[in-house]
């Protein structure tokens, strides 16, 4: 046999181990905070019934799961990830390797890899997973006081993510946003903390309305402000049924 030949015995010896198949996810999908979810990552197995699958979180080098030998091999899990992953084996051999991820929190979101390999190939896709939190329940409108010792209010919530949008106006629809200032922070847990303050002389005879917009609500949450004289302020929770 002449050299010549050596090339090309090993490009066919390669060309019959390494086939490559379709793996296929939902490119996207989102979860809320404290949930479950699973990322949905299904295969050609071609009859091959032990499969090796790799979960990763791209960018962070981050093992999230990792199966083979037709038992899970927890050894290189990232510490994030300690006892919050599943995945089926039965299923699994089967040609669907979904992930489940169990008490999602805020650091989960991201883009994740699932590959697959087995005796007659190997396949990857990429799922990125979005994660969201509301807590409409948390809204309060209180009296806060400037520098100077002058009063305003000041909205209030806790507990969002993505960071929501926040708005005033009063019982006639005027939008006051041009004189209101924003404060927005971040918890250890990662959730928002907004406080928007109103820097504007109230007048008694009128009534404050404080919006909260999120990209996973279907409409604004909204509260609002009344005075039974010149400064005793009451919070009322019925702004949803208010007539802007």
């Amino acid at each position: 046999m002449t050299l010549s030949l050596y090339p090309l015995l090993i490009c066919l010896l390669f060309s019959h181990i390494i086939v490559a198949f379709i793996v296929s996810t939902d490119q996207h999908t989102a979860a809320e905070v404290g949930k479950q979810v699973v990322l949905r990552c299904t295969c050609d197995s071609n009859g091959d019934s032990n499969p090796t699958v790799i979960w990763e979180k791209v960018g962070v080098e981050q093992t999230v799961h990792l199966y083979r030998g037709n038992v899970d091999d927890l050894q290189e899990q990232h510490k994030n990830y300690t006892k919050r992953t599943g995945l089926h084996a039965i299923s699994a051999n089967k040609g669907d390797a979904s992930l489940t991820l169990k008490n999602v929190n805020i650091w989960d979101e991201g883009k994740y890899r699932c590959s697959v390999s087995n005796g007659n190939g190997f396949g990857e896709a990429f799922v990125d997973l979005a994660v969201w939190a509301i807590n409409a329940e948390d809204m309060h409108i209180l009296w806060k006081q400037d520098g100077s010792g002058r009063d305003f209010l000041s909205c209030q919530t806790s507990g969002w993510y993505p960071k929501p949008t926040v708005s005033w106006n009063d019982k006639n629809g005027n939008d006051l946003n041009g004189v209101s200032e924003t404060t927005m922070t971040r918890d250890e847990n990662g959730f928002f903390h907004v406080q928007y303050d109103l820097k504007q002389q109230h007048d008694s005879s009128n009534q404050y309305i404080c919006s909260v917009k999120h990209k996973w609500m279907a409409a604004p949450e909204r509260t609002r402000a009344a005075f039974t004289d010149g400064s005793t302020l009451i919070r009322l929770d019925d702004g949803n049924r208010l007539d802007l």
